[in-house]
């Protein structure tokens, strides 16, 4: 597996935490999340810790790729509230 590589049962126990630390909500946009995203991005050193990860849609996921957070061009208000 590359050292890029965000997959095995230590990812799926952190991704399974990362869900319910966030309670399923999509850190971009409130909607249900299914899946987790690199806030720094992998590609730009992030790495894979809970510090580094939201719970994220798919489609907000797909969105942001690998931007680094500050580059997105939307947020969910309420995510912004709790700052």
């Amino acid at each position: 597996m590359s050292k890029q590589s965000s997959r095995g049962a230590e990812w799926n126990t952190l991704r399974a935490v990362i869900l319910d630390r966030d309670h399923h909500q999509c850190a971009y946009c409130g909607g249900e999340a299914d899946t987790v995203d690199h806030i720094i991005p992998k590609n730009n050193g992030g790495e894979d810790v809970a510090s580094n990860l939201v719970a994220c849609c798919r489609r907000c996921n797909g969105l942001k790729s690998d931007k680094p957070l500050i580059r997105m061009n939307y947020y969910n208000r309420a995510w912004l509230s709790r700052l």
